[in-house]
């Protein structure tokens, strides 16, 4: 090694190549210190922090991703990553139930003292609502249609009631929860599936449970006996006339052997509780019951509703 280092020594001094080795060095010096001050500059796309929000408190949007971009000298650049950049939104102070503009902010550190940085935007509009919770009913959506001769039952979801909670508002124009459709086509025998709640339609709301149980009994007509049933009119308000467009039902329940059917057994009935102010007319859902302890279950019933024309009495 040592012979190896002197003939390089002699090599260098015989062909006077010192002064051209040491230029060659300090070009490359220069040329390594100039790249490290050179300004340049990077961009980042970061979703924001939410910082101080109520837990009683909810934001109505979607917080989007935010384009930060740094600009500095490259020596500095290169201990910047995703990790040492934090945005953030404070909401320690915010406006309930109207959309308002709040700023982006960067998180001070080391970095942003020797280097440039620029926001994309530098405020957000945001909406904040408190956070409600109701129980509503769920709706079974059932599409397709059966074989022919066979019929669908009284659809039993469990549980019927669910939990929802989210923005005050969009909950209070929810009157039930619908499931995802479930498709009949073609089925001869009863379905028992579990199906999801859709809440697609419905911005930052959450359902407990999401996950319902339904049973949707099928049979064959064959099994089936029916009989017609007056509907009547509960909770009648005496001020008012109530012109049905359809004033029977038709009830089916399974065949058995055991008892002779009698439509003196069931109760048909809609809710006349309306306000005597109103004029016009309603679709009002249909209701049908056992009058006592009968040894069998209603199978299905038709209509499942009414329309319903409201007059006043003249006097």
């Amino acid at each position: 090694m040592n012979k190896f280092l002197k003939n390089i020594k002699d090599f260098i001094t015989t062909y006077d190549l010192l002064p051209k080795v040491l230029s060659i060095l300090l070009a490359l010096i220069l040329w390594a210190n100039l790249q490290n001050s050179q300004i340049d500059e990077i961009s980042y796309n970061l979703y924001p922090e939410i910082r101080n929000l109520a837990t009683d408190l909810v934001i109505l949007e979607d917080i989007p991703k935010i384009r930060v971009t740094i600009r500095g000298k490259k020596e500095y650049l290169k201990s910047i990553n995703l990790s040492t950049i934090k945005l953030f939104i404070d909401l320690s102070q915010p406006f309930i139930g109207k959309k308002y503009r709040y700023g982006i902010q960067i998180k001070d550190n080391e970095w942003t003292n020797v280097i440039d940085y620029i926001l994309e935007k530098e405020y957000i509009d945001l909406t904040i609502h408190k956070i409600k919770n109701k129980n509503v009913p769920v709706e079974p959506i059932i599409v397709g249609n059966l074989v022919q001769q066979f019929k669908t039952g009284i659809v039993i979801v469990e549980p019927s009631i669910v939990k929802i909670s989210g923005p005050e508002p969009i909950i209070d124009e929810i009157k039930m929860m619908k499931t995802y459709p479930i498709n009949i086509s073609n089925e001869q025998h009863t379905i028992n599936i579990e199906s999801r709640i859709d809440t697609s339609k419905y911005s930052k709301i959450v359902v407990y449970p999401d996950i319902v149980k339904v049973i949707i009994p099928i049979s064959h007509i064959a099994n089936l006996v029916s009989i017609t049933v007056p509907i009547e009119i509960k909770n009648r308000n005496a001020e008012l006339n109530y012109n049905l467009n359809i004033s029977k039902v038709i009830v089916f329940i399974k065949k058995n052997a055991s008892f002779e059917l009698d439509g003196n057994a069931f109760y048909a009935y809609i809710n006349g509780d309306i306000e005597s102010s109103y004029q016009g007319t309603l679709s009002m859902p249909v209701f049908v019951e056992k009058k006592g302890k009968y040894p069998f279950n209603i199978f299905s019933f038709e209509p499942s509703d009414v329309e319903v024309t409201i007059t006043s009495i003249q006097r």
